[in-house]
């Protein structure tokens, strides 16, 4: 077998865009994506039944040699050869990968209904955020009456929804849907690489990537299943608008959109940095070729941004017009630098696994510079852009913002994971070319199971902060954590009893109740809407933070009852009919503001607002206290 003909096997010899005529049929791709929704919701039934207590490695063996075996069969099943195209194993293949996926966060976190992060921090949020779509399918903040949403609301809503239709509570549900996008997030890759790879390769990339998702990104799970399958679909992009003659771009173009359309409406950070990619592409020169061959590029790159505009405005059309009629605030969401943020990534130094996987793919990018280009061009500018994304960060920081870079790192690590697969795949036909003594397939594959398994046993571990978050964190319904009793000295304990008071002492449903003050999980128990978001940077701009904030200290500077309530009837927003305070030692009431501080870290900073008692001392509010709770409602 020549060199050429091995090339050609890698790489098409026609435009990436042109393997759109040989994809697989309708029929099996959406066959593949019932499966892996099928056996991932099967694997987590199954796995719900088992006693694993906690904490215990337990769960971390069965998941390690569970994996191991489907990481087998995925491999068996690339090696095969041409028979990894058949339709069988196109369906086969996303039920195996939703199976990887399932195993690891299911087995580990099975004895807790919590996903990573319990509801701290930022699943503090999300989780708020997928109970209030499930009370409504109303495009509402996630916070805040009356106001649109502003984060993009698209795998909340999906999720919600489904959560309101099984009737299952949201912040139950919450595992179940991050599990099944996970799922859903190999499947895609899987279908994106079947369109730029053969095959056996499609496989072998997409079980990688499965394996890369679990290590860096299942915390963000709506997050990964953009960046799943964004390698691929760059590749079909670079393919679709640089190519200067082929007679079927279109339904590429169109495909490219509908993806830059999905991730507007699903986080916006990834839209915008793939919608800059779009661009780059047209842009980038080609050497020998004339500068009018841009303008068509241009073309073609402003047909896939205004696809993915429209799409956009299904979620966002309801928050830009409330925009344009009251002006847009400062948004603080990017206003947050971490560790992470602050330092270039580079996942080819690691000493792990996927580091060296990483190291190869770097040098694979390189070396197949001119004779992969197709491939590796577009691959090296989505790492390239990262890195311009994090240099950014100077001048962003100079305006009192930031890229929030940091976001982007799991996508180096997939690229240059993906690179280097293709890279040993590649070597391993070079070698049996040249060497046919040696059987090289069987030692490709024997490696290949070994180096995938490995990665696959370092992406989590029960050892990790956001596993025992999952066990440690209380539920909203009972108070008690996973493993554990209710802790009265914990204040996030309180919610099922805070639901209580506020439910019969104001006799009100809950989503037309704004409440100031209290923990996550009283907001997710019942969909209360809260005066105040928790942090500056997940409020919504229009919600105007710190004149709420103002607010507050006003309400709390007044003179007696009747002077509270003409104030709280004088507020711009819908006031709160209900407050959780807590109790300070003088007897007063207290809530806690907080202040964007930013770029100290942590970014934020608190304060305590002490309303005196006597300010509640008159028959329009009625009062209860809760454990170290005080609920005071406005009758």
């Amino acid at each position: 077998m020549s060199t050429t003909g091995l090339r050609r096997t890698t790489i098409p010899a026609a435009p990436a865009v042109q393997a759109l005529r040989r994809a697989p049929g309708w029929w099996t791709t959406v066959g593949g994506l019932l499966v892996a929704l099928g056996c991932s919701l099967a694997a987590q039934v199954a796995i719900s039944r088992l006693r694993i207590p906690f904490p215990t490695f337990a769960a971390t063996a069965i998941a390690a040699t569970l994996s191991a075996v489907v990481v087998a069969a995925l491999v068996g099943i690339a090696a095969s050869g041409r028979r990894a195209g058949a339709a069988a194993a196109t369906l086969a293949v996303p039920g195996l990968l939703a199976l990887l996926v399932t195993l690891w966060p299911g087995l580990l976190l099975q004895g807790t209904h919590y996903y990573l992060g319990g509801i701290s921090i930022d699943q503090s949020f999300r989780t708020q955020a997928l109970a209030r779509y499930a009370a409504t399918s109303a495009l509402t903040d996630m916070n805040y009456l009356d106001l649109p949403s502003y984060y993009p609301a698209g795998w909340f809503w999906l999720g919600g929804r489904a959560a309101a239709v099984v009737g299952v509570p949201a912040w139950e549900f919450y595992k179940i849907w991050a599990i099944l996008t996970l799922a859903v997030a190999a499947w895609a890759a899987f279908a994106a690489w079947r369109l730029v790879v053969s095959p056996a390769r499609a496989v072998l990339v997409a079980t990688a990537t499965a394996i890369v998702g679990l290590g860096v990104s299942s915390a963000e799970p709506y997050a990964w299943l953009l960046i799943a399958p964004m390698p691929a679909v760059a590749v079909i992009a670079w393919g679709a608008i640089r190519a200067d003659a082929h007679r079927r771009r279109g339904l590429a173009l169109v495909a490219t959109g509908v993806y830059l359309g999905v991730a507007a409406v699903t986080y916006s950070l990834h839209a915008g940095f793939f919608g800059v990619f779009v661009v780059l592409t047209a842009l980038v020169p080609t050497l020998g070729r004339p500068a009018r061959h841009v303008l068509p590029r241009i073309g073609r790159a402003a047909v896939v941004v205004v696809i993915g505009l429209l799409l956009a405005l299904v979620v966002w059309a309801p928050f830009a017009l409330a925009a344009l009629g009251r002006g847009l605030p400062r948004s603080d969401a990017q206003r947050y630098l971490p560790y992470d943020g602050s330092v270039w990534t580079f996942p080819m130094l690691q000493p792990s696994s996927i580091g060296a996987m990483c190291l190869v793919g770097t040098l694979g990018i390189v070396l197949a510079w001119h004779s992969h280009a197709r491939l590796s061009r577009p691959l090296a500018v989505l790492v390239l852009l990262v890195y311009a994304w994090f240099a950014l960060t100077l001048p962003a920081l100079l305006v009192g913002q930031t890229t929030l870079a940091f976001r982007l790192t799991p996508l180096v690590e997939l690229v240059l994971v993906v690179a280097g697969v293709l890279t040993a795949a590649e070597a391993v036909l070079v070698a049996g070319a040249r060497w046919r003594a040696v059987r090289w397939r069987a030692l490709g594959g024997v490696l290949g199971v070994v180096v995938l398994a490995a990665c696959a046993q370092g992406a989590l571990s029960a050892n990790d902060v956001a596993v025992q978050e999952a066990y440690s964190d209380p539920y909203p319904s009972t108070g008690a954590p996973a493993v554990g009793a209710f802790d009265p000295a914990r204040v996030d304990s309180w919610a099922p009893q805070l639901v209580a008071a506020v439910d019969q002492l104001s006799g009100r449903p809950a989503d037309a109740t704004v409440v100031q003050g209290g923990p996550t999980q009283f907001y997710v128990e019942q969909p209360f809407h809260g005066f105040q978001q928790s942090t500056p940077h997940y409020a919504n701009p229009l919600a105007q933070y710190e004149q709420r904030n103002a607010a507050l200290r006003q309400w709390a500077g007044a003179t007696d009852p009747a002077d509270l309530l003409r104030r709280l009837d004088a507020s711009p927003w819908p006031a709160p009919r209900a407050f959780l305070f807590g109790r300070g030692p003088d007897g007063t009431l207290t809530t806690t503001i907080v202040h964007d501080v930013f770029p100290r870290y942590p970014n934020v900073a608190t304060e305590t607002v002490a309303f005196p008692s006597r300010l509640f001392d008159s028959p329009a509010f009625a009062r209860r206290d809760v454990g170290p709770w005080t609920v005071v409602v406005r009758r």
